[in-house]
C-alpha cells in the first residue's frame, strides 16, 4: 500500500484504545468515571500512533457535548492497547464514539444521542 510515490514506504495503520479517566459524566441514571475511545489512524511507528491518538482523543473531548456535561475534571488519558491493522480493516470501518464505564468498571449503555 504506496502513496503511488516511488522510493517511499507505507505507513503502517494502527488502532489504538485510548482510555479516559477522572470524569464525572452523568449518563442514563448513573455516573461515568471513564471511557474508553478506539482511533484508528496512520503513524511512522507505534510511539507516534500513540501520541497522535491521546491529540485526537483530547482535542475531540473538548469539542463534544460530554464535555459540557462533565461534572468531573478533564479525563486523564493513557493508552490501553495498540496494535497494527491490517489492510481489510479499511473494509469494517472506523469505531465511532465513547464507551463509558462506571466505577465497577462495568460498562454504561449510552443511548445514541451519547456516543
Amino acid at each position: 500500500m504506496s502513496d503511488g510515490r516511488p522510493g517511499r514506504l507505507p505507513v503502517p495503520r494502527y488502532e489504538v484504545t485510548v482510555q479516559g479517566r477522572g470524569i464525572a459524566l452523568p449518563v442514563d441514571g448513573t455516573v461515568a468515571i471513564g471511557f474508553l475511545r478506539l482511533v484508528q489512524l496512520r503513524a511512522r511507528d507505534p510511539v507516534d500512533a500513540e501520541i497522535r491518538a491521546v491529540e485526537l482523543v483530547r482535542s475531540d473531548w473538548a469539542a463534544s457535548a460530554h464535555a459540557g456535561r462533565n461534572l468531573g475534571d478533564a479525563p486523564y488519558l493513557t493508552i490501553n492497547r495498540i496494535g497494527s491493522l491490517n489492510w481489510w480493516h479499511r473494509l469494517l470501518g472506523t469505531p465511532r464514539g465513547y464507551i463509558f464505564f462506571g466505577e465497577d468498571g462495568v460498562q454504561i449503555p449510552a443511548g445514541p444521542a451519547q456516543s
